[in-house]
């Protein structure tokens, strides 16, 4: 069976080959400036919501380092005034935000006619769920490491540990790649190339020949 040809898609598919390879290398480029305010808010939150726990988020090269108010002695963490050292975690935030030069390709490859301030918007949509999953993956690299210090906090409400991973895997598995295709989706729905995908029909003597 064979599908009728179809140009707006023909064209759009074009398109993202040619966008695909310039957009995710401007992000590359720009990676720590587009993290900085999810950072920011990130490291507002968890200071707040866990305060004798977390004492930050701070920038270190391309990465963020989760700072925490605990050391480590003979294999175990302690306060950080016993110990040698502070207990830090690495944490890469360019495995959440890879959904906005994903979601930039699928935008400018689409036939519009105004792009810009729809563009923006779609960000906009995007930046809440990349915050959210920041959080998740401090949140699961503090349990994985703290265990019952950070699971037992007092008077601090946390989900349950298998929430916590689910929601990071959530965060990092499938938000970044669905939720681009679903802003895109959502502002290109009145697009002739959205028209075409959904009216698409599948000529009588094909039908008939398979």
């Amino acid at each position: 069976m064979l599908l009728p040809e179809n140009p707006h898609l023909r064209q759009f598919l074009l398109f993202v080959f040619a966008l695909i390879v310039p957009c995710f290398a401007l992000w590359t480029v720009a990676a720590d400036v587009l993290a900085m305010p999810v950072v920011g808010l990130a490291d507002m939150i968890m200071q707040a919501w866990f305060p004798t726990v977390v004492e930050g988020l701070r920038f270190q090269g391309s990465d963020v380092v989760l700072l925490t108010r605990f050391g480590e002695m003979d294999g175990r963490p302690v306060a950080a005034e016993l110990a040698e050292y502070q207990l830090a975690y690495r944490i890469n935030p360019a495995i959440l935000s890879y959904s906005l030069p994903f979601y930039a390709t699928l935008h400018f490859a689409t036939y519009k006619d105004s792009y810009l301030g729809s563009f923006v918007t779609g960000v906009l949509l995007l930046y809440p769920l990349i915050l959210f999953g920041l959080l998740c993956l401090c949140m699961k690299d503090l349990m994985i490491n703290l265990g019952s210090l950070f699971m037992e906090q007092p008077g601090v409400w946390l989900p349950p540990g298998s929430v916590i991973a689910l929601l990071y895997q959530l965060s990092v598995l499938i938000v970044p790649t669905l939720a681009p295709i679903g802003v895109w989706a959502w502002q290109s729905r009145e697009t002739e190339l959205f028209s075409s995908l959904l009216n698409l029909e599948v000529p009588a003597d094909d039908a008939r020949s398979s």
